[in-house]
């Protein structure tokens, strides 16, 4: 059993566990490190796992990209720091560069490049690539920075996607992405699981010694990333976009609940460091900005504005929660989950969601993007085995709650709840009380599938199937296939469209629309359109 620790050792703890990534980062920002001492010469392909770019703002984006000649046996690079020169143009043959400069990849940080460019042009196209070692060159990126804030703008395109165990299968999903315009990628997370990848339906061998068993260090999360980088539709699904990504539990651990553990056993300090390294690992192979926290994590939390037409606003549902309240897995519910003072947040993250809905006034559409499933969905609902999935907003019903109230407060019945990590498609009306037949609709939550997860199998359409109807807000449910959400905000609707791939064995499934909705402002709750 993991032992107690005080509120103050727990502090300690995690700032320690921190300070590594912190300096790391604080250290790849010196702009006299990128181009002290002489440049190496790697011999070969730098660039394997691509290029992305995230976070976009009016005047520009995060580009990333991470030196790694040898991926799969921990990136093959010098122990030293190495200058990446970097370049933003104004079309794709890089002829027309509109800035330029260089930056430090660091071995502190497994050589990954963060650019944090500014200055440039607000709703424009940008393209952007880097260079190492004299000759090497990197693909070419592309990345659309978002209007200025008070601009009038009538169309936003946004892709929501989630859940690509690499093992699963391929990425039909994100080569479809790829070849869709839309301004912005929003991933709501598992990005990355952290099981073995050794039996895996791709039918690729791989280092048993370097791959087996669960990922828990440093060294193991950032080969693990670099796997999943390396597959060459998600390369060209970040070249195509600009991301925003969120993490949720497979990133560091399956269910786990701030510092708490899936599973009892171990030590609070070898949790904690574990956590710590899949932070950093995150950190050093997404393209998100440089904002460690002061409680020892990394802030993911934020706001992207496009214009008068929506505010996207990205929460953290894993770092700053306690423990579920009734535990894990699918139980009643407990009198725990009606203490007000539980949870999915954190009181800080909390308060500042509530200033974020109140930022919103004014926009035409109020976009929520996290990771879990927030209507609530009754198992066996009317029979004494009545039952709750404690690890979504279910196991919180007080905080939802909480929520729904600031996003219906913010203003004109133009809340939209963005998530995934179910493994299955959800169109859901959100209410205040789900249990009140006639309780008015606030908002109007989709759900992603997963983009590989699962494979071709169909474990949660048969599984959940028999509770939908017991469960009238769930307007839509899909549990057995593979797919992406294609949304276009204009000023007056929201039209999403469904698309699912026909197998994630391949990767070269046909991806195509299975259903759509929309959803008017004003009037919360979707209409089916296909």
């Amino acid at each position: 059993m993991m032992q107690p620790v005080d509120a103050a050792g727990r502090r300690r703890l995690l700032q320690l566990a921190w300070q590594g990534t912190g300096a790391a980062i604080a250290l790849a920002a010196l702009p006299g490190l990128a181009v002290a001492g002489p440049r190496p010469r790697l011999g070969r392909d730098p660039f394997t796992l691509g290029v992305a770019s995230g976070d976009p703002d009016a005047q520009g984006a995060v580009l990333w990209t991470r030196l790694a000649p040898e991926p799969l046996l921990g990136g093959g690079m010098p122990s030293r720091a190495v200058p990446v020169r970097w370049f933003v143009a104004e079309d794709p043959g890089m002829r027309r560069v509109v800035q330029r400069g260089v930056a430090a990849a660091v071995p502190e940080l497994a050589h990954s490049v963060h650019v944090e460019v500014m200055g440039l042009q607000p709703g424009r196209d940008y393209f952007y690539r880097f260079s190492c070692d004299g000759d090497e060159e990197s693909p070419i990126g592309h990345f659309r920075t978002t209007p200025l804030p008070d601009a009038r703008l009538d169309r936003l395109q946004l892709a929501l996607c989630s859940c690509q165990a690499w093992n699963s299968g391929y990425y039909p999903v994100l080569a479809d992405i790829a070849r869709s315009d839309v301004d912005l990628v929003l991933h709501a997370g598992d990005y990355l699981y952290e099981y073995s990848p050794l039996q895996n339906a791709r039918g690729v061998v791989l280092d048993a010694q370097r791959f087996s068993g669960e990922t828990t260090s440093l060294q193991r999360y950032r080969d693990q990333y670099a796997l999943y980088k390396l597959d060459p539709d998600l390369q060209a699904a970040h070249a195509a976009h600009a991301f925003a990504v969120i993490w949720d539990d497979h990133e560091v651990q399956n269910d786990y609940s701030g510092i708490t553990p899936e599973k009892e056993g171990g030590s609070l300090e070898t949790f904690i460091a574990r956590r710590a390294a899949a932070y950093r690992a995150f950190y050093e192979h997404l393209p998100v900005r440089r904002a460690p926290t002061t409680n020892g994590g990394l802030r993911i939390h934020r706001q992207l504005r496009y214009g008068d037409l929506a505010q996207l606003t990205l929460l953290d549902c894993r770092q700053f929660r306690p423990a579920n309240p009734c535990g894990v897995g699918e139980t009643p519910r407990c009198a725990a989950a009606l203490d007000p003072r539980a949870s999915m947040l954190g009181v800080g993250q909390e308060a500042w969601f509530e200033q974020a809905m109140a930022s919103a006034a004014g926009l035409r559409w109020n976009v929520v993007v996290q990771q879990l499933l927030m209507a609530q969905l009754k198992l066996d609902a009317g029979t004494p085995r009545e039952r709750f999935w404690n690890d979504a907003w279910d196991g919180y019903p007080l905080a939802r709650c909480r929520m729904l109230e600031a996003l219906h407060k913010s203003g004109q019945g133009n809340g939209i709840v963005l998530g995934g990590d179910w493994h299955s498609s959800f169109v859901n009306d959100l209410k205040l009380d789900f249990d009140v037949a006639g309780d008015a609709v606030v908002a109007t939550e989709f759900v992603a599938p997963a983009i590989s997860s699962g494979g071709d199998d169909t474990p949660y359409g048969p599984y959940y199937g028999p509770s939908m109807p017991m469960n009238p807000h769930i307007r839509y449910f899909d549990g057995d296939r593979r797919g992406w959400w294609r949304m276009e905000f204009a000023r007056d609707t929201l039209q999403a469209e469904l698309r699912f791939a026909d197998s994630v064995l391949r990767p070269d499934a046909v991806v195509a629309a299975a259903a759509g909705f929309q959803v008017e402002r004003g009037r919360p709750g979707a209409r089916r359109t296909l």
